[in-house]
């Protein structure tokens, strides 16, 4: 057995949260935000430093609003026009964590004026907010905007300057007569410094990253998280797929389909294959589970499943023409003839935490794997390879579902799980081989699910449920749409299936990453059942069942493989790209903590030294 663990994508959650930060509400929902700072932190202090009211009122309007919604009006329409991300909405939202600190400074400068009796104290704290703001405009706008240097450089500029401007020119017209002309040369002179030094080290801190990440990640690190945002942010994961495309390499897809029909027609089918739904949203092959079923449905008719293979990030599917590439491989596969009529009934085994179902329909033998209660993630490929040699030692054929049904905390697999998975999937296969078998009738029906949304992480596909009996028994296959299942809903929807008649069964997810990156949680989305109605999820459940029982006719059942080779992220590509980003975050945040002190340290010597 591998003697590694099967670790997941590092370093994803941390930079799903952060970029989630960039995601600003509506146009009038920041505009009102950053109307309330600014008045909220003028007549808090304003007043203290013997300013009446309404130039109170007048000062943040015409000094700070005013010239800041002009000149990023400006940028959105001339400057950065045609900018994939920053539009006018989010400059503002850069407006407002640049402008943020006004709410503190204006009402401390006012009142250690009122302390030292120097009235101007409050201008003091205005400059040094402003001369602060630079470093955070330049950076932002530098790494996240496509456009050319001499843009960014002007586009970063210009609001602070339309609002120093105006300071000098309306701030004595609506009453603020007392401020002293050599307060307004030295405020000036640190903007004016403030911009040189922040346009330096801001372009120092991008070449920086530039020199040291190219090598590393193959490509520009810039580049890469410009397209990422324009996916993230815009939904258009074509220049980012067409990046990593670059970046991935040759993989084969393999899977195996177990079709049912009975007299009527197609009853439904379970698709099992190795690619890995990921890496993230719907980029590449994150949402193929569901358009997987949806096509197979629409082309063969019955209920389709596609539950989680044995699989890992090793194998994310980059492009959406390599994924359609799969969609219609499988469709072409799918088989054409039903020849089986004969299968056994439902035997478990297990070895401590590891449990294994086994069903055997002719010669193929369907096994779910599972470590439910306990955590599991995506088990190692040599499981699959194992599980595979042992079956046809045997004369059967294998299609092996990874039931990613048990998830509380980020885990990987350890060595000896892997090995009790496959000790356990061996005395399955034994008992198979020598299990009475007998005609069969099976059912499906399926629920989207319309209740529940990504956010709460379950996708389009919905449930699908397939029901077959096999004598007295009758077992459930079900498989959500999601990413995991909560650790223990498992259990409690087994057992609700009991009050049904259900004998036995396993419930499945498909490790959909469409729900990826959603929500803020320890693990950058929800399990199934980890944010929704449990008592609301069992009900559909059990209600999908029982239209699945009601279905059921005598059947028969056939198989097919299929293999496609595509251009797939592996694992180590995609962690170098994420931990680099990681690394290199940490660098800038360095990098830019001594900028900021470095221009705070200027600003005080400029206006407080003379």
């Amino acid at each position: 057995m591998a003697q590694e663990a099967t670790e997941g994508v590092g370093g994803t959650v941390g930079a799903f949260n952060f970029i989630r930060r960039v995601g600003f509400p509506s146009t009038p929902e920041v505009l009102s935000a950053f109307l309330t700072l600014a008045v909220l932190a003028s007549i808090l202090a304003l007043p203290l430093a013997g300013v009446d009211l309404q130039a109170a009122l007048l000062f943040p309007l015409t000094v700070v609003l005013i010239p800041t919604i002009i000149g990023e009006a400006l940028n959105s329409a001339t400057i950065l026009h045609g900018d994939k991300v920053l539009n006018f909405r989010r400059l503002i939202g850069l407006e407002i964590l640049s402008w943020f600190p006004l709410v503190a400074a204006l009402p401390l400068g006012a009142i250690a004026g009122a302390i030292a009796s120097n009235t101007t104290f409050w201008a003091d704290g205005f400059f040094m907010v402003l001369v602060f703001s630079l470093p955070i405009r330049f950076l932002t706008v530098a790494s996240i905007s496509s456009m050319p240097s001499w843009k960014k450089l002007s586009a970063s500029a210009l609001p602070p300057i339309l609002s120093i401007v105006s300071f000098l020119i309306i701030g004595p017209t609506v009453g603020i007569a007392d401020v002293a002309s050599a307060l307004f040369m030295r405020g000036t002179a640190a903007s004016v410094v403030g911009i040189v030094l922040s346009a330096a080290g801001v372009s120092r801190i991008i070449r920086d990253v530039e020199k040291s990440g190219t090598p590393e990640v193959r490509d520009s690190p810039l580049t890469l998280f410009r397209v990422f945002l324009q996916h993230w942010l815009r939904s258009d994961p074509e220049p980012l797929e067409s990046r990593l495309g670059a970046l991935g390499t040759q993989g084969v897809i393999e899977g195996s389909i177990l079709s049912f029909s009975d007299t009527k027609g197609a009853v439904g089918s379970v698709v099992v294959s190795n690619f890995h739904p990921g890496p993230y949203r719907d980029l590449g092959s994150a949402g193929l589970p569901s358009r997987l079923k949806a096509s197979l449905e629409r082309s063969k008719g019955g209920v389709v499943q596609v539950p989680h293979g044995i699989s890992n990030h090793q194998l994310n599917i980059v492009s959406q023409k390599d994924v359609q590439r799969v969609i219609e491989k499988v469709v072409e596969q799918y088989p054409v003839g039903t020849p089986v009529h004969d299968s056994s009934a439902m035997i478990r085994s297990a070895v401590d935490e590891a449990k294994i179902s086994g069903q055997i329909f002719g010669n193929v033998a369907f096994l779910t794997l599972t470590l439910s209660p306990t955590d599991m993630e995506d088990l190692p490929d040599e499981v699959a390879r194992e599980i595979e040699r042992e079956s046809q030692a045997r004369g059967l054929t294998a299609i092996v579902a990874d039931a990613h049904n048990s998830l509380s905390n980020q885990t990987s697999i350890t060595p000896e799980q892997a090995r009790k998975l496959v000790e356990a999937s061996v005395k399955v296969l034994d008992q198979l081989t020598l299990a009475r078998r007998s005609p069969f009738r099976a059912g499906s029906a399926s629920d989207p699910l319309e209740e529940f949304h990504l956010e709460d992480g379950i996708g389009p596909g919905g449930l699908s449920s397939l029901v077959v009996r096999n004598g007295n028994q009758i077992v459930a296959y079900l498989t959500i749409d999601g990413n995991n299942m909560k650790t223990g809903v498992r259990e409690t929807i087994l057992r609700d299936l009991e009050t049904i008649g259900i004998s036995d069964g396993e419930i499945m997810t498909t490790d959909t990453h469409l729900v990826t990156g959603l929500v803020r949680s320890n693990l950058g989305y929800y399990p199934v059942g980890a944010h929704a109605d449990l008592g609301l999820l069992t009900q559909k459940v059990r209600e999908t069942v029982q239209r699945a029982m009601a279905t059921m006719e005598e059947s028969t059942a056939g198989f097919s493989k299929f293999s496609i080779e595509v251009r797939v992220l592996g694992s180590e590509t995609f962690q170098t790209i994420t931990g680099f980003v990681g690394r290199i975050a940490r660098r800038i945040a360095r990098q830019f903590y001594m900028l900021e002190v470095l221009t705070l340290a200027v600003t005080l010597v400029i206006l407080f030294f003379p």
